[in-house]
C-alpha cells in the first residue's frame, strides 16, 4: 500500500475514533444537559459583574467565581424558601380544620348565590374535609412520590447549576482561548471569528428575551397580587420575575399564590390571580419573547416564534433556551457568509442587511 494512502487510512480511522469518543463523552453528560446549559447561560450573564467585584474589592479569581456561584444559587433558592414562609400560617391553619374534622375549603355567600353552581360547589366541597383527603392522599401516593422526587432533582439540579456556574467563570479567560483555538482550527481564523461572534449574538439575544420576559411577567403579574391583597405581593411579584426564566417556574408561583387565596377563603380573589397570571405567561412565551429576542438579531418574528415551539418538542423544557440558540446561530452563521459572498463579488453588504 502507497504511504500516503495508508497515512489517509489511518487519518480516517483516528477521526472515526474521535468521533465515537466525543458522541459518549457527549451521552454520558446528557442527563446533566440541563443543569449545565443553565450554568452557561447564568455564567454568561454574570461574568461582566464578576470581573467589576474582581477589580473594585483586588479578589483572586477562585473567590470571585466562588461568589458569582453563590449569588445565582441565592436568587433561585432564597425566593423560594420566603414564599413557603410566607404560606405556611395559611398551611398550618388548613392542617388545623383537617384534625378538626371541619371541611377544607368554604364556598363564600356570593358563589352559594349563583344559581346551579352555587349549590353545586357547596355540595362538593363541603365532603373535602381531613378524611375525605386523607383518601385522596393514599390513592395518589405513587404521583406525590414523583413530584417530591422531582423537588428533590430541582434542589440537585440547581446545586449542579451552581458548579457549572463556578467553574466556568474559574476557567473564563482559558475557555474562550479554546473557543478562539478550536474555530480557528476548523474554519480558519476569520471564519472561526465570525462563527463566535454569531454564537454571542445568538446567545445574547435568547439571555435578553429571557431578561425581558422576567421583568415583564414579574410586573404585570404583580399588579394581580396586589389588587388581591397578597400581604407580601412584592414578594411574590419579585419570585415570579426571579423564577420566571426557568421552565414552568411563574407557573408554579401563581398557581401557589392561587391557592393561598383560595384556601384563605378568597375565592374570587384568586381566580382573578389564577386566569390573569395564565394569561401573562402565555402572552409573554408565546409573544413577548419571540419579539424580544428577534429584536436583537434583527430575526423574523415566525422564525424566533418556532424556534421556541421546536425546541420544546426536540429537547424538553431546555429547548425552550437550546432552540432559539441554535436556529438563531444558524442564521447568522448564514448572514455571515451571504454578506462575505457579496463582498467578494464587488456588491456590498448592504443587500444582506435590507434582507435581515
Amino acid at each position: 500500500m502507497p504511504p500516503m494512502r495508508e497515512k489517509i487510512r489511518f487519518a480516517n480511522w483516528g477521526t472515526i475514533v474521535l468521533l465515537v469518543v466525543y458522541l459518549g463523552a457527549l451521552y454520558t453528560l446528557s442527563p446533566y444537559a440541563g443543569p449545565l446549559l443553565m450554568g452557561a447561560v447564568l455564567a454568561t450573564v454574570g461574568w461582566p459583574w464578576q470581573l467589576r467585584l474582581e477589580r473594585s474589592l483586588h479578589l483572586p479569581r477562585w473567590l470571585a467565581s466562588l461568589l458569582h456561584a453563590l449569588a445565582w444559587m441565592a436568587v433561585i433558592i432564597i425566593p423560594a424558601v420566603l414564599v413557603v414562609e410566607s404560606i405556611l400560617p395559611e398551611l398550618l391553619r388548613v392542617v388545623a380544620r383537617w384534625q378538626s374534622g371541619a371541611p377544607l375549603l368554604g364556598v363564600p355567600r356570593e358563589l352559594q348565590a349563583i344559581p346551579y353552581l352555587g349549590k353545586w360547589l357547596a355540595d362538593h366541597l363541603r365532603v373535602l374535609n381531613g378524611a375525605h383527603l386523607a383518601h385522596f392522599l393514599s390513592d395518589h401516593e405513587a404521583m406525590i412520590t414523583s413530584s417530591l422526587g422531582q423537588l428533590w432533582f430541582f434542589v440537585l439540579h440547581t446545586f449542579f447549576v451552581a458548579l457549572t456556574v463556578f467553574a466556568i467563570s474559574l476557567h473564563g479567560r482559558r475557555l474562550g482561548e479554546v473557543l478562539h483555538l478550536s474555530a480557528s482550527q476548523l474554519w480558519g481564523a476569520e471564519r472561526g471569528d465570525r462563527f463566535l461572534l454569531a454564537a454571542r449574538e445568538a446567545t445574547r439575544s435568547v439571555l435578553i428575551g429571557l431578561i425581558g420576559v422576567g421583568v415583564i411577567e414579574g410586573l404585570l403579574i404583580g399588579v394581580a397580587y396586589a389588587i388581591a391583597g397578597l400581604s407580601t405581593w412584592p414578594l411574590w411579584m419579585v419570585v415570579t420575575a426571579l423564577l420566571s426564566p426557568i421552565p414552568f417556574g411563574a407557573t408554579v408561583v401563581v398557581a401557589a399564590a392561587t391557592l393561598w387565596l383560595i384556601f384563605g377563603g378568597h375565592w374570587l380573589a384568586g381566580l382573578v390571580v389564577l386566569g390573569w397570571g395564565f394569561f401573562v405567561i402565555t402572552l409573554a412565551d408565546l409573544v413577548i419573547r419571540p419579539l424580544l429576542t428577534g429584536s436583537q438579531s434583527q430575526a423574523p418574528f415566525f422564525l424566533v416564534f418556532f424556534s421556541i415551539l421546536g425546541g420544546a418538542a426536540a429537547f424538553g423544557l431546555i429547548g425552550l433556551i437550546i432552540g432559539p440558540i441554535l436556529v438563531l446561530l444558524a442564521r447568522g452563521v448564514w448572514l455571515a457568509w451571504e454578506r462575505r459572498v457579496l463582498l467578494e463579488r464587488g456588491t456590498g453588504g448592504g443587500a444582506v442587511r435590507s434582507k435581515s
